[in-house]
């Protein structure tokens, strides 16, 4: 009997572990990526005339903002005497040792873009695509992955006036190096992780760098590295998830402030840390307060004599150049847009910036009448892609193949579990088109883990593994590697890789211990009143 074909429609990171998985589970996957490379955005790219609109976003210098054991696919540590941070071509390198790994090369097919998804009355899918000779091919597949992302149609804003400024304009999708803007004055649009960053390579060069924030404030800051030689996201605890959100912001807030500095007064976040998506820059403090990087509110108008209008009528003259770090939009050109929209009913009920980046799909994967293509890492996890979109594949599989711990709900079910985490992100966050996909990593992840069955569960952890490895799941850093403890695809090396992980880290010693430490002593508090009040000898009559 023939193996269930599944089309993979891109080979980054989403789509190596998505063959993999397919492998894992006796499925035929055959990825089709449009480039000569695998790493999909990771893979720098220069710009040419060969080469004028590439699928990379990656600039020369950019080096990946979460640390390298919180990016790691569950079963495959990055090496351990790697950098905690990697550049980019280290995080390439990285996805290329897990292509040579687990053999995956075979299953892709390079220079062979995906022009076409249609389902057919059969409900399988026919992809339309052309080879590395340019001919248009179809195949038919009992199911698809859709690997590509959404960091591939950059998202220009609307200003009056764009159409007749002089000065060079740019999506930051397109920046490379900071060369071309030698002792020239720039505007830098979008104060995400992107635009904090660019902003703080080119004030080292530019005459001038303004940093423009469309919201009216600056985001929360926060450092790749706390107290030295603590990556920031490995506070990012099991633990932690259990806290309040007001106590997580305290922290948050605390960490910002004693690292990066104060925001400016004028710009200031007016959100709780929880309400938004942390920048990571470190640097950026710094460069405002040398003067070297100056931050303005949204602009107003363009002018011809390249000069710019903000909204509080300041006016910058002379402007060489205007980055747009602006964000994506999220469409997939070879598909129809209600399929990941929900369709025209459900996009009117949200206002216009919102709909155009509506994502209608249940836990960030299956459109509810198609739950044979799923979308794998079209997530914004506040955290790493790489093992969510590790553990959606794994998810997704599992459903295909009957593995799966539960059943995946009714249509109407579906729906409704849709519409209650819209409504739950519009309560959190500020309606915006970057909010439409956002998503914890820790809980996220958890949510598909208990349907795949192998959610790392404290008690069991405990049982099975002894307390020392309880403690590091507990208040170690948040390693992907927990969701290889339990269940049928268990790692035989995910508990060492844990300990090795957790060595000496300083999670453990800042963290871990003083949060026991407290809770022993909260635990020993509580005992005192009960013996006070009486109620320990009242309960113990009970047994």
């Amino acid at each position: 009997m023939s193996k269930p074909r599944v089309a993979i429609i891109g080979a980054g990171p989403s789509g190596l572990t998505s063959i993999k998985q397919c492998i894992d589970d006796n499925l035929e996957p055959v990825c089709f990526e449009a480039s000569e490379h695998t790493g999909g955005l990771w893979r720098y790219t220069e710009i040419d005339d060969k080469n004028e609109d590439p699928h990379s976003s990656i600039y020369k210098s950019i080096i990946i903002i979460t640390s390298k054991d919180v990016m790691s696919f569950t079963d495959f540590p990055v090496p351990y005497e790697w950098p905690t941070f990697l550049h980019n071509s280290k995080v390439a390198s990285y996805f290329d040792l897990y292509t040579e790994k687990f053999k995956l090369n075979p299953y892709i097919r390079f220079q062979s873009p995906v022009k076409r998804l249609s389902i057919q009355s059969d409900k399988k899918w026919k992809v339309t695509y052309s080879n590395p000779k340019n001919e248009e091919c179809e195949e038919v597949f009992e199911y698809v992955m859709v690997c590509t992302g959404h960091h591939r149609y950059p998202r220009l804003p609307k200003y009056i006036g764009m159409d007749k400024f002089v000065g060079k304009q740019m999506h930051s999708h397109f920046y490379r190096k900071p060369g071309d803007y030698d002792n020239k004055r720039v505007i830098v649009v979008g104060c995400g992780n992107s635009g904090m960053d660019i902003a703080v390579e080119l004030s080292g060069v530019a005459s001038q760098v303004y940093l423009c924030t469309r919201k009216g404030t600056l985001p929360w800051i926060l450092p790749r590295r706390i107290f030295g030689s603590l990556p920031s996201d490995h506070l990012a605890t099991r633990f932690n998830t259990y806290l309040p959100a007001p106590i997580r912001d305290l922290i948050v807030k605390a960490i910002a402030h004693c690292t990066v500095g104060p925001h400016p007064p004028e710009f200031a976040p007016k959100t709780a840390p929880s309400a938004s998506h942390p920048t990571i820059k470190t640097e950026f403090m710094e460069r405002v307060s040398t003067g070297t990087i100056i931050v303005k509110p949204n602009i107003s108008e363009l002018k011809s004599d390249s000069s710019v209008v903000f909204v509080d009528g300041s006016v910058l003259s002379d402007i060489d150049a205007i980055i747009y770090a602006t964000g994506y939009d999220i469409k997939f050109a070879f598909l129809d847009k209600e399929i990941i929209s929900g369709g025209e009913k459900v996009e009117q009920q949200f206002e216009e910036e919102y709909r155009e980046n509506l994502v209608w799909l249940y836990k960030y994967i299956f459109p509810p009448k198609l739950p044979n293509i799923a979308f794998i890492g079209l997530v914004q996890a506040i955290g790493a892609i790489m093992p969510v979109s590790e553990l959606q594949a794994q998810y997704v599989t599992s459903l295909w193949t009957g593995k799966l711990y539960s059943k995946l709900p009714t249509q109407d079910e579906m729906e409704e579990s849709i519409r209650s985490n819209q409504e739950t992100l519009r309560k959190r966050y500020y309606h915006a088109a970057r909010h439409t996909i956002e998503a914890d990593m820790i809980p996220y992840m958890d949510d598909l883990a208990k349907d795949i069955g192998c959610l790392p569960y404290l008690p069991k952890v405990l049982l099975k593994y002894g307390p020392k490895l309880w403690y590091q799941v507990l208040f170690g850093l948040p390693s992907p590697t927990h969701y290889r403890l339990f269940g049928r695809q268990a790692w035989d090396g995910a508990a060492e890789a844990i300990r090795k992980q957790n060595e000496g880290s300083p999670a453990i010693v800042m963290c871990g211990y003083p949060i026991a430490i407290i809770f022993s002593m909260l635990l020993g508090l509580i005992l005192i009143i009960m013996i006070k009040w009486g109620l320990i000898s009242r309960c113990t009559g009970l047994f």
